[in-house]
């Protein structure tokens, strides 16, 4: 499994940088600078539970 389809709990460590976005479908996002930054709880009133990586950053 891809890391692109891999998702990930707030308080984890985002594997790589780039763009999370929630698994509820209403486009939350949140942005990391660096690879291994623990990943926010989602916004409040999200319905979903998980962050999927949208796009990675370049190195």
């Amino acid at each position: 499994m891809s890391t692109a389809e891999q998702t990930y709990h707030p308080g984890q460590k985002a594997p790589v940088s780039g763009f999370y976005e929630c698994d509820c479908g209403d486009a939350h996002q949140v942005s990391t600078d660096v690879a291994g930054h623990v990943l926010p709880p989602l916004p409040q009133g999200c319905s979903g539970g998980t962050w999927r990586l949208k796009e990675a950053r370049p190195r």
